[in-house]
């Protein structure tokens, strides 16, 4: 497909588009390539594949065995019918996860000055938070109606309030600490800045695969690798941001759509897959598309929420916690005086430092404090980490020797990490944000949307994109491959089916 071309040629092989090179976008061609389909570009704002999945090679991280710093995309959630643990346990990426024989296996309780809280309470307060989990997940699951406007941060909050309504000072508050840890979690694994902000009747929404979470010691990168294989090289273009996409010619256009380049180059297709991220459309969508997106499909862009989730690397000079420990679990105690400046207490979001090298920490935080981390120096970063270490370990911390921090919330291309069904939007928005559109005059769709926020089960992970992208080129092949298919499309057909059942938390 070349550059300015003209609007002619045979329809017999349609002209493709695919925006965005993210695990949707490189699922989405790596479909159309086996299928047949040789006429596509896949055009990437950035100079690699991959979007919110990037696996880098550091001397801050990448240890003998050749593991890598995620940035990005960090966990395979559940094993069955998941695609990804599929193609990786294909391809041997998992055969190094027994060669760990660090006995680092102690999670770790401690509040922020000091003092440890014993595992029998931290059983305690996670039973009864997966309970009013599990409860919360019913109000979709059993069709039990919730109030508009209410929470699952409020739920849980009123619910864990009663439960331990019967414990006075010092004991009511250790598990009032605990329960704040959860909540935190909680946050990165949503992607939403406080509970308060998802929906209370659609957090059931979500499917939970089987199984156990598992990483990818080569790099979660080596999936698009094997994705990106059967794809032509000239049909990625790198550096391509896209200005705008009109998908509305006209009946006497052959191609029904324009991709307009930033450079101001035109691409004429018949089919355009949009996988850019939520936060993009969020930023964008009023001028990124012409004629504008329909009404509905703006308010589900809007109306659906999209979150910060970051990571803090601490690499020190030497191990500063011993060799059985795993993770730091910090017990912030909201109770206690202290700054409402960010620049003095952005850190009290991290809920953890995972011990992921003998000498390498790694916090995870999300929203505003997330944001706001991202304005700061690395210098900044260390700094206010180690003081919060030296608290809780009530000893002298050195300086780390090295700091690396994402920055998803700031990066233009991203926005923001994955989405979430928040207050006042449903499930129904995520299907809404999935359907196709058509052009005037076309009886096949044009306008074809992918990525993680689309998926209405599996939104927010890397599982949940991929799957979208088959979604989005197999309803391009149908159309062009059975004489059913060929058929003017509903809105209702959205080919979910496609997963067969089958968090990009990062």
């Amino acid at each position: 497909m070349e550059s300015n071309e003209k609007q002619n040629g045979p329809m017999d092989d349609p002209k493709i588009v695919i925006i965005g090179a993210g695990i949707a976008g490189i699922a989405a061609g790596n479909k159309l390539s086996k299928e047949g389909f040789a006429d596509f570009k896949i055009f990437e704002a950035s100079d690699r594949i991959g979007g919110r999945i990037w696996s880098v090679v550091t001397d801050v991280y990448t240890d003998e065995e050749g593991n890598k710093a995620e940035m990005g995309a960090n966990w395979i959630h559940g094993v069955e019918n998941n695609p990804i643990y599929e193609i990786a346990n294909e391809n041997h990426l998992l055969q190094m996860r027994h060669k760990d024989k660090s006995l680092r296996s102690k999670d770790v309780f401690i509040g922020e000055s000091g003092d440890v809280v014993g595992d029998r309470l931290v059983k305690e307060v996670d039973l009864i938070y997966g309970l009013l989990l599990t409860q919360c997940e019913n109000f979709f699951a059993n069709n039990m109606q919730a109030t508009d406007d209410d929470s699952v941060g409020q739920f849980l909050q009123r619910k864990f309030a009663e439960k331990v309504d019967r414990y006075a000072n010092g004991e009511r508050h250790v598990r009032d600490l605990i329960f704040g840890h959860r909540k935190l979690l909680e946050c990165c694994i949503s992607g939403c800045d406080t509970l308060d902000e998802v929906a209370l009747q659609d957090f059931g929404s979500y499917e939970n695969l089987p199984g156990i979470h598992y990483t990818i010691p080569p790099g979660f990168d080596t999936i698009l690798d094997i994705l990106r294989k059967d794809i032509p090289k000239d049909n990625i273009v790198f550096n391509s941001p896209v200005r705008c996409i009109n998908w509305d010619l006209g009946p006497e256009s052959k191609y029904p759509v324009c991709v307009e380049l930033e450079t101001g180059e035109k691409h004429y297709a018949n089919h355009v897959i949009v996988t850019v991220s939520l936060g993009v459309l969020k930023a964008a969508c009023d001028r990124m598309f012409t004629p504008s997106l329909p009404t509905q499909k703006v308010q589900a862009i809007n109306g659906l929420g999209y979150g910060i989730v970051d990571k803090v690397f601490l690499e020190f000079e030497e191990p500063i916690v011993g060799p059985d420990i795993f993770r730091l679990n910090i017990l912030w105690d909201e109770d206690e005086p202290h700054e409402a400046d960010l620049r003095h207490c952005w850190y009290r979001k991290i809920y953890s430092f995972e011990v992921v090298h003998e000498r390498i920490l790694v916090g995870w935080l999300s929203g505003k404090e997330a944001l706001f981390m991202e304005s700061l120096t690395e210098e900044q970063i260390g700094e206010d980490c180690v003081e919060v270490l030296k608290k809780m370990l009530k000893k002298d911390i050195p300086p780390p020797v090295r700091v690396i921090r994402t920055r998803w919330g700031t990066n233009p291309l991203t926005r923001g990490s994955y989405s979430f069904i928040k207050v006042g939007s449903s499930q129904e928005d995520v299907t809404e944000l999935s359907k196709p559109l058509k052009s005037k005059g076309q009886p096949k769709p044009s306008v074809l949307f992918g990525g993680e926020a689309t998926h209405p089960r599996f939104y927010s992970t890397t599982h949940g994109a991929l799957l979208t992208g088959y979604r989005e080129a197999n309803r391009i092949v149908k159309m062009y491959t059975t004489a059913e298919c060929r058929q003017p499309d509903t809105d209702e057909d959205s080919d979910d089916n496609e997963d067969n059942g089958l968090k990009m938390s990062f």
